[in-house]
């Protein structure tokens, strides 16, 4: 199982692996093109904001809801897939974890297969 984290961290590529540490590639995670392009379009609007220092509250709060939607279109891509995986969403703007509505984590389990 994957435990991942959405984060607009300067440089980062917007996924990290929780688990081992350290930034993961779009591609390492079979990413759809749309998607891929969604985090990079974040990640740089994200990144304006880090330099203009976080002035504008309205834009920090709808940066971190583009980001915890991109989490939730994570998952789905991860559930079409039927694979494992753990997601949170980390606010680089206020320095903690935002929970969802329904819990900090999103999580898709597979269905046990017996032998």
């Amino acid at each position: 199982m994957k435990y991942l984290v959405i984060d607009g961290y300067l440089d980062g590529t917007g996924i990290r692996d929780r688990a081992n540490g350290g930034y993961v590639e779009h591609d390492e995670l079979g990413l759809s093109p749309q998607l891929s392009q969604k985090i990079n379009d974040w990640l740089e609007r994200y990144w304006n904001e880090f330099y203009g220092r976080y002035k504008n509250p309205e834009i920090v709060k709808k940066l971190d809801e583009e980001g915890q939607l991109i989490a939730r279109l994570l998952m789905q891509e991860f559930e079409s897939r039927e694979e494992s995986v753990k997601i949170e969403y980390y606010s680089d703007a206020h320095m903690k974890i935002i929970p969802f509505d329904e819990g900090i984590f999103l999580y898709y389990k597979q269905p046990y297969h017996y032998e």
